[in-house]
């Protein structure tokens, strides 16, 4: 710590300097002035951490000093020696914000007393001023975590206006456009069934290495952040113009699929959310987004679904209680017509979803009474294909339906389920020949793009069902199925040894090569190559 000790009396200045316990005290330098001007010269030559002065020297006095050292140092400690007849001068040094005042002649120790007072004062004042400043740090360090934080809220739980006030945004280093328009996606990977993602904290390196990847392409993009994870989906929250954010959502779930194929070797797909201009309806969008990657999964990997792009709508209004209907649809299903099944249930679903006004919760209400009403009549009707315990497990999915569009899915998937164990009782054969056309459309289209939604909606099946019997008939889900009818054909083409591998991997459906020799790899313990050169 340095001192400026001032005074035109020489044998003051060298009596505290003899006298004093500098180094007791912590002072390891003494800078010493005989006058105003030469004090100022050396404060901002040396800048001291004190200064001791004489009110009146030469030149400059101590009270013109200290004005000039308060213009740029607001809070250097001062100490003024007065003596008798100028402490009424001196009195102006209040408006100075000067520490200590001692009055000449004052003994050494008195004076020594006084400065050590003055210092433990100052080693305070800086440790306060060392931990304010270490908060400070911290908080700014946070700052992104607590950015995140609040993001997260606002797609997830949902927002009010009082909660997004100026200084709130400006603190968070946030722009008022994130509130004027925006859409959320969820990104989800997919373990790859090999042993490096068999291990939990293995699985975990792989999900922050995509999230770090989704960071890089959100923020090249921009106008967007990558947030943290729901279970497996990471969510995407994105702002600003409906068709520029709608085109930017599109460019990003492109990016993300194929760099985390490339650099990760692992599947993922990617569902969007619709555009809100409202902020309080992100919640919406990302819900749409997480629904979204529901529908994709029976499509596959590394596909986009996008919510704008569907024509779903979620329910909001129940009109009446449709009880023809019921009465129709129970007889539908005991007939096991699914197309009659088909049309009632959604007579019922506009009912039931079309018009505005209803809470979710009253829709739900409603709805477990039609299920209970449907079950139990189709049980009293056909009690050797059921058992009252079905019923239990379909009202709770019923009720934990976090939205309309998902209550309305678990309906048709309720349908389909009790459709399901009638024609397993009556209609085997059916069944079967569902599964034969499948598997003999996968045989002549192989090579293009196979799509399970529309060998559904060619079946006039739902997803749902059709998944279920083809995975009943053959053991297989049909992704695996179609992956495994194109390797076979793939190996196949490579015993001829006439055509490359990007040639291969286009004729058994595969346009990207190197997605292929992954897939081939995976399935077959090898890559293609290998293979290949194996058969020669």
């Amino acid at each position: 710590m340095k001192v400026l000790l001032v005074d035109d009396d020489v044998y003051v200045v060298s009596g505290l300097i003899n006298t004093i316990s500098w180094e007791r005290l912590g002072i390891d330098e003494i800078i010493t002035a005989q006058d105003g001007e030469e004090a100022w010269e050396k404060f901002q030559h040396d800048q001291p951490d004190l200064l001791i002065t004489d009110v009146y020297m030469p030149r400059m006095n101590g009270l013109e000093l200290i004005k000039s050292i308060r213009k740029v140092n607001a809070e250097l400690p001062v100490i003024i020696l007065s003596g008798y007849g100028e402490f009424n001068d001196a009195k102006e040094a209040i408006h100075l914000n000067v520490s200590q005042y001692i009055l000449k002649p004052s003994v050494f120790t008195e004076i020594e007393t006084v400065l050590e007072a003055v210092i433990n004062e100052m080693k305070v004042a800086e440790k306060k001023e060392q931990y304010f400043h270490g908060l400070q740090s911290q908080l700014e360090q946070s700052i992104p975590i607590l950015r995140e934080q609040f993001l997260f809220d606002m797609i997830t739980a949902g927002m009010r206006q009082q909660d997004i006030g100026d200084s709130r945004i400006r603190f968070l280093h946030l722009t008022s456009d994130v509130f004027d328009g925006g859409l959320v996606m969820s990104l989800m990977i997919f373990k790859d069934g090999n042993m490096k993602t068999e291990l939990e904290r293995d699985w975990q390196l792989y999900k922050f290495a995509a999230y770090n990847i989704a960071q890089e392409i959100v923020a090249k993009m921009g106008n967007g952040y990558a947030l943290r994870y729901m279970e497996d989906r990471l969510p995407i929250f994105l702002y600003g113009s409906k068709e520029a954010t709608r085109q930017r959502a599109r460019q990003i779930s492109e990016a993300l699929i194929g760099s985390i194929g490339t650099y990760l070797e692992l599947d993922a797909n990617v569902g969007i959310g619709r555009w809100y201009e409202q902020f309080t309806a992100y919640p919406v969008s990302h819900k749409e987004s997480r629904d979204m990657l529901a529908m994709v999964e029976y499509e596959g990997y590394r596909h986009v679904f996008d919510a704008e792009e569907t024509k779903e709508f979620f329910p909001e209004k129940w009109p009446s209680y449709p009880i023809e209907l019921i009465r129709q649809l129970s007889e539908a299903l005991l007939r096991t017509d699914r197309d009659s099944v088909a049309e009632k249930w959604e007579r019922i679903e506009l009912m039931l979803f079309k018009e505005n006004g209803a809470s979710l919760k009253y829709t739900k209400t409603l709805c477990i009474s039609m299920i209970s009403s449907i079950v139990l009549n189709t049980i009293a009707e056909e009690a050797a294909a059921f058992d009252v315990n079905h019923l239990a497990p379909f009202l709770q999915r019923i009720e934990s339906a976090p939205t309309g569009l998902s209550l309305m899915n678990q309906i048709r998937t309720i349908l389909d389920e009790l459709l399901e164990l009638l024609e397993q009782k009556y209609s085997s054969v059916k069944q079967r020949s569902y599964v034969q056309y499948v598997k003999k459309y996968v045989a002549e289209n192989y090579d293009g793009n196979v799509s399970f939604s529309q060998l559904a909606y060619d079946l006039q099946l739902t997803r749902n069902y059709l998944s279920s019997i083809f995975k009943r008939e053959t053991g297989d889900n049909f992704t695996d199925y179609l992956t495994r009818y194109r390797i076979e054909r793939a190996k196949e083409l490579m015993k001829t040894q006439r055509y490359m591998i990007y040639e291969i991997a286009e004729m058994v459906g595969y346009s990207d090569p190197a997605y292929f020799s992954r897939v081939f790899k995976h399935a077959v313990g090898i890559s293609p190559t290998d293979y290949a050169i194996g058969k020669k």
